[in-house]
């Protein structure tokens, strides 16, 4: 219970900072205000002390606490983002990675030939093409804007400096690992710097997914495990020198700051090094501290140093996990001795424990859960440390001896192999990723589950606090998989409308390729509908143009994307295209007459032609064919309009359009549509991505034009996702929300 009275204040802390962390301007003003509750809330705990339940009194006192420590977080977040540098001509930055995106510090700002200092944390998306240094210093115009509390850069003209003394030493190291590194052949080779130092600038991206999708990606991010290693070999080293307490712990605290600075000031590891520079401090002060308050003393030490953390996962998903580490992994393993061995039980306990209190913020990144993660934990578990002290041995040795360092990065390549063989293994059973309800009912549903089982620990019976969870999860995974499980029925789909709510998202497979075109505004719904639709990878992504219901739920394709094809830029794509472009895709801007061959797909832009300003009407138009099994004559084409008017579509009717078997209507069922256009069309459905809104989306109007052309008007908002099917009896049709699929009653019926 002492844990906890520093715990929950801090954590009441942290949620305020993050909540208002998307209003940086209010952040001033709010920092009063938790002021004044923080003293309001003590003034009623100790007037009403005698008539107030002791819980009551207790549960203001830690409202008052954690108000009281949110005050200076929130002015600390103040003082970051209140002299915004959106003015500045040049920026000056700190650099602390190697390459985009990476942490960047930005220390001067330039603007109207004056100088004036501007130090706040900020993330470069794009760098030049040059190699970053980590400490050095770059110069030059940057493109800025605000994302909550945190700046986001591209910077495609920089002046690089040499990285400062601090920093200089540990440049060679790095690169010295990687030359060990080269040769290893395969996924080891790619993972094995990841795994020792945290540098993923090899790992491609479908590995890198395959982390993720198995729960293994904490492994490359370098965390408190690391740095109990690192520590505790310098403490013990120094203390084999006879040193004392005093000098030993100035040796670890001098090899902690070293290896932060190796591996880069990463969230986990700013986590990580502050929890283990509290931990140095109580045992130079002979005080000691329960794990979980050395833990909430180091979350909130950080959060005071660098705000914007409040609202990254990574540091959350790293607090969270050594949380479970600490509070729940030894009971876990006592439940689980009781069937299984005690080492094994121990073993297993390590990734329930982190996957149990991870589980609320990852279903909100990603409506998906693993079911192999503690599998794959408990394979590639034991090996990671190898990795860390034999790789990191490598990197120190490759500067003075680079033929011993690339013996050792042999030695440390054998388990780096089998951990990246274990993710794309893993990857691919089939209960690597089940669907799990999107936000915010699935981030409740994960929270009762971890719930469930606190409750029962502290009343003595985590076994059934545990079966509880499993009933909660089990109920909660079914109920989501449920529209997948029915898809079966109709196994061969080819063309999928995603429900995504008022926007669009369109995807086509075809021989093991797919492609989807715009993702709807919210990223979790788009990934709710591939995951349901088992999609793992887009080999394509089509941005139609920029608006955000059809490019807002891009971030959920970061990683996973081959090709990016987009319409004319504009203010808002600078975001979007760069972060896809630093996670691996390539970009394109389409013109008419652009086409690419993805899979057995052939995909053809129809619109726009040449210069077109952004907007609706310079929306990217495409049509999607291929061969079927007997030739062309069984084929089926997909028209894609975008948000094309009228005016647009007049004159796209004049450049040429083909017939198709279905078309997604122009900007959801708006008014706007030429009828010419759908009769040379000629489609036996129209797919429409709708949802609730203000504008009348459908209209009568653009449902009848389908109907009228011989169509069928299918809606996402009344039918959830729908996915379309051909063969020798023409299209058929299977709906999320519909009572039997279509595929049953031999195609697609009337209207809607």
């Amino acid at each position: 219970m002492r844990d906890l009275r520093l715990a929950l204040p801090v954590a009441i802390a942290w949620a305020v900072l993050a909540v208002l962390s998307a209003h940086a301007a209010l952040l001033g003003a709010a920092a009063a205000v938790t002021g004044g509750a923080a003293v309001a809330c003590l003034v009623v705990a100790h007037v009403a002390r005698r008539r107030l339940p002791s819980f009551a009194v207790d549960v203001l006192r830690t409202l008052a606490l954690g108000m009281g420590l949110a005050c200076p977080l929130l002015f600390a977040g103040d003082g970051v983002v209140a002299s915004g540098f959106e003015a500045c001509d040049e920026l000056t930055l700190l650099l602390l990675g190697q390459a985009a995106p990476t942490e960047v510090v930005v220390t001067g700002c330039a603007a109207d030939g004056a100088e004036r200092h501007a130090l706040r944390s900020a993330m470069l998306l794009r760098g030049p093409d040059a190699p970053l240094t980590i400490g050095g210093t770059a110069r030059g115009p940057c493109d800025a804007w605000l994302d909550g509390s945190r700046w986001l850069l591209t910077c495609s003209e920089l002046e690089l400096t040499e990285p400062a003394a601090w920093a200089a030493w540990a440049g060679p190291l790095r690169d010295g690992l990687l030359q060990a590194s080269a040769q290893l052949p395969g996924v080891g080779g790619e993972l094995l710097p990841g795994l020792s130092i945290g540098d993923e600038r090899r790992v491609s991206p479908q590995l890198r997914t395959a982390m993720l999708d198995t729960g293994l990606s904490h492994l490359t991010a370098v965390s408190g495990a690391n740095c109990v290693i690192v520590v505790g070999a310098a403490f013990q080293g120094a203390a084999a020198l006879g040193a004392r307490r005093p000098v030993r712990v100035l040796v670890a605290a001098v090899a902690l700051a070293a290896f932060v600075v190796l591996v880069t000031p990463e969230p986990s590891v700013v986590r990580a090094g502050a929890m283990a520079s509290i931990g140095l401090l109580g045992i130079v002060t002979g005080r000691r501290a329960g794990a979980v308050a050395l833990l909430s003393l180091a979350v909130l030490v950080v959060l005071l140093l660098q705000p914007h953390l409040a609202t990254s996962a990574g540091f959350a998903l790293s607090a969270l996990a050594t949380c479970g580490l600490i509070v729940h992994a030894r009971p876990i393993a006592a439940v689980l001795s009781r069937a299984l061995p005690t080492p094994i039980a121990a073993l297993v306990s390590v990734p329930i424990a982190a996957q149990l209190w991870c589980m609320p913020v990852l279903v909100g990144l990603d409506a998906r859960v693993s079911l192999v993660s503690v599998l794959a934990n408990l394979l590639a578990g034991p090996a990671a440390p190898i990795v860390t002290i034999v790789g990191l041995a490598a990197c120190l040795a490759a500067p003075l001896a680079p033929a011993v360092a690339i013996g050792l990065a042999w030695v440390a390549w054998i388990p780096a192999a089998w951990i990246a063989e274990v993710a794309m293994l893993a990857q691919q059973l089939p209960a690597a990723q089940i669907p799990w309800p999107s936000p915010p009912w699935g981030v409740l549903a994960a929270s009762a589950m971890l719930a469930l089982v606190t409750l029962g620990h502290a009343r003595a019976r985590l076994a059934r606090g545990i079966a509880a969870a499993l009933v909660l999860g089990a109920a909660v995974g079914l109920g989501a998989a449920w529209p997948g499980i029915r898809l079966g029925s109709l196994a061969d789909w080819r063309v999928a409308q995603c429900d995504v709510g008022q926007g669009s998202a369109t995807l086509v497979r075809h021989e093991g390729a797919t492609v989807l075109i715009d993702t709807g505004e919210d990223p979790a719904l788009v990934q709710r509908c591939l995951s349901m639709l088992g999609v793992q990878r887009v080999d394509m992504l089509v941005l139609t143009h920029f608006d955000v219901d059809h490019a807002g739920g891009s971030p959920a394709l970061v990683g996973r994307t081959g090709l990016l094809v987009h319409g004319p830029l504009d203010d808002r794509a600078g975001p979007v295209v760069d972060e896809l472009v630093a996670a691996g895709a390539s970009a394109h801007e389409a013109r008419r007459g652009d086409a690419w061959q993805v899979g057995g797909m052939r995909i053809e832009a129809l619109w726009p032609v040449g210069e077109a300003e952004p907007g609706n009407d310079a929306s990217v138009a495409v049509s999607v064919d291929w061969p079927g099994e007997a030739g062309a004559a069984d084929a089926i084409e997909l028209v894609v309009l975008g948000d094309l008017g009228a005016q647009s579509q007049s004159r796209l009717l004049r450049a040429g359009v083909p017939a198709a078997a279905a078309v997604v209507v122009a900007h959801h069922g708006s008014a706007d549509q030429l009828p010419a256009l759908y009769r040379r069309i000629g489609a036996s459905v129209g797919l429409i991505g709708v949802g609730e809104n203000d504008y009348g989306h459908p209209t009568d109007a653009a449902l009848r034009l389908v109907q009228e052309t011989g169509g069928v008007p299918l809606r996402t908002d009344e039918r959830g996702t729908i996915a379309l099917a051909v063969d020798e009896d023409g299209v058929r049709m299977w709906s999320e929300r519909s009572g039997s699929s279509a595929a049953e009653s031999g195609g697609v019926g009337g209207p809607p």
